[in-house]
């Protein structure tokens, strides 16, 4: 094994593929990680095993730089643009024996610019104590290298190396990305990973990305840019052009809160050929005025921005300098450029997810890359603020889901604009004597935990869930995994309602409560009932309708005891009994 290792080294027998990351928000491809393999048929092909040997006969430090040269070399031969990731071990970074300044060399002399390169230190290996690590990194950053924490979160230390090293770019550890969307709870620590993001001025990238699920719930919660199989998998020649995907970027959940279209604002703009000095004046002519649109004809270019050009004009040669470039030459390249038709909830998440600097500046607006005008975070805020204001004015006290009244909005607006849907009704059955022998305080936790059943198992983007009052909630589906997903959640409540139960009561199936007369009577333990309908939306056109037909529903798995599903197939608004042969029961025991 020795002597193959040797081998592979000496004859430069690895092959190095790479690996696209995305920006999302823009559709481009922002760079590449270079990846390694090993000689194809050989029990080396694979990286880890390469790695591994290589470090078990202390040839790590040569393969590395082997590594490095050829991920150089070939990122330069293929042409690829952006930024190139490398990757470079903890224990090769601190060897007091590998040669100092080797990157740099091999960067310089294949004509790339050091800004071009991102250093990838894995957190999977463990950190030293000393700040031995931040003077490695140090010395690259001083010659202009990029520093990023791969594997974040994969063991270790991650959120305090993070806070000590202050990395330009964290790559999240694909634990966290895997099933993301079944999971709440990484759901929720990748929303804190990319709010840390934002307010540590780091880019955040999601990768292991390997399903559409996945995709679509991480560019909900705010991801800007990813990398993964789903989008494009390591190759010796990789795509150079952002992949056409099984999804539409741009489809997304119906919004209530409405479009960004809804709060342009018209704005003076500049010609990219118009000279710097015509952008000066704008800004010393209208005080209110921030930032100017440059624009091609139609198309938007960047933006000028009053306090950058303003400090580059009160330098003493600054007027002079400037005078004779013309917008193009001085404008910020990158700003947010938004679809007209976005939902606002969309581009809250997007604008939340930029770095510190550029959060309080301009979105442009385009359609069809049309410029349309411009939209400031104060306005867009303030429009998201105030709905939330009043979603929250009518959300249940308990668990903070929609109430009444948003649901009957919700459900209005599906049959207004006939659009399908599903609607399951979930009721407990024997909530009130639970209540009686264990307390209100417990009956809350319970009406909580049913809550968190449901919450866990529906998909916001396809879900809709509601509180009606009490122990009555509602989900509203516009997919078809209704069964599904109503099968979950009778199974995860038969779970977790047990623990709410003494021992004696679960040994017996119930317990003994009096009645509304006084009389003592048996009564089987708590269970949860569900009934969907499948509504004809063109029969339909109230609320009220809906409602009763759910009530309905409900009633019919009421009947079964224990934990239950029942599903009318009716569609059509008459009455019909002589359908029952298309209605279907589905009951989970909690015992």
């Amino acid at each position: 094994m020795k002597e193959l290792i040797q081998s592979i080294i000496s004859n430069k027998l690895i092959t190095t593929v790479f690996q696209p990351i995305f920006d999302i928000e823009n559709e481009i491809i922002v760079g590449y990680e270079a990846l390694t393999r090993g000689p194809k048929d050989s029990e080396l092909f694979s990286p880890e095993i390469l790695f591994s040997v290589a470090e078990e006969y202390e040839l790590l430090s040569e393969l590395e730089l082997l590594c490095r040269a050829s991920a150089i070399t070939r990122f330069v031969e293929l042409k690829l643009t952006g930024k190139l990731f490398i990757n470079i071990c903890l224990n090769v970074m601190l060897n007091k024996d590998h040669p100092y300044g080797e990157t740099i060399k091999l960067v310089e002399e294949s004509g790339l610019s050091p800004q071009q390169i991102v250093i990838e230190i894995s957190e999977k290996s463990p950190f030293p104590e000393s700040d031995i690590l931040l003077k490695a990194l140090t010395k690259y950053r001083k010659f202009g290298f990029d520093i990023a924490i791969d594997d974040l979160g994969a063991g270790y230390s991650g959120l305090k190396q993070w806070s000590y090293l202050r990395p330009d770019i964290v790559k999240i550890d694909r634990y966290f990305i895997d099933q993301c969307d079944q999971d709440v709870m990484k759901r929720e620590f990748l929303k804190i990973l990319f709010e840390l993001g934002r307010i540590s001025n780091a880019y955040v990238i999601a990768e292991g990305i390997e399903t559409k699920e996945e995709f679509e719930l991480l560019r909900e919660l705010g991801m800007v840019y990813s990398q993964g199989f789903f989008l494009a998998k390591p190759n010796e020649s990789p795509i150079t052009t952002y992949p056409t995907l099984d999804i539409s970027i741009h489809a997304e959940k119906e919004s209530r809160l409405g479009t960004i279209a809804s709060l342009v604002t018209s704005a003076i703009t500049l010609a990219h050929k118009q000279s710097v000095n015509d952008a000066y004046d704008i800004f010393i002519n209208n005080p209110n005025i921030h930032a100017i649109p440059v624009l091609n004809g139609v198309k938007p270019l960047g933006m000028i921005y009053r306090n950058e050009l303003m400090e580059s004009y009160s330098d003493i040669y600054g007027r002079a300098l400037f005078a004779k470039k013309s917008a193009v030459d001085i404008m910020f390249n990158n700003p947010m450029i938004i679809e007209h038709s976005m939902p606002l909830e969309q581009v809250s998440a997007l604008l939340t997810a930029r770095a510190n600097s550029e959060f309080t500046h301009p979105s442009i607006i385009v359609e069809n890359n049309r410029y349309l005008g411009v939209v400031s975070p104060r306005d867009l805020l303030r429009s998201i603020t105030d709905s939330k204001l009043e979603q929250a004015r009518y959300a249940n006290p308990l668990t903070g889901l929609p109430g009444n009244v948003v649901i009957e909005k919700e459900i209005d607006y599906m049959l207004s604009n006939q659009k399908s849907f599903n609607l399951a009704y979930l009721d407990l059955n024997h909530f009130k004597p639970f209540n009686d022998i264990y307390g209100y305080a417990k009956g809350d936790l319970l009406l909580k935990t049913l809550a968190n059943c449901i919450m866990v198992n529906t998909n916001n983007k396809y879900c809709f869930v509601g509180h009606i009052g009490g122990d009555d909630f509602i989900i509203m589906f516009k997919n078809n995994e209704v069964e599904l997903i109503c099968q979950n959640i009778l199974q995860d409540f038969a779970k977790q309602s047990l623990s709410f139960i003494r021992e004696d009561h679960r040994e017996q199936q119930g317990y003994y409560a009096l009645d509304r007369s006084g009389n003592k009577i048996f009564h089987p333990l708590v269970s949860l009932a569900i009934g969907v309908i499948q509504p004809d939306t063109r029969c339909y056109t109230s609320y009220h309708q809906i409602a009763d037909l759910a009530s309905k529903a409900k009633s019919e798995a009421k009947k079964i005891s224990g934990n239950n599903l029942f599903i009318c197939r009716r569609r059509k608004g008459q009455e019909d009994d002589t359908t029952q042969a298309n209605e279907e029961y589905a009951s989970t025991d909690a015992a």
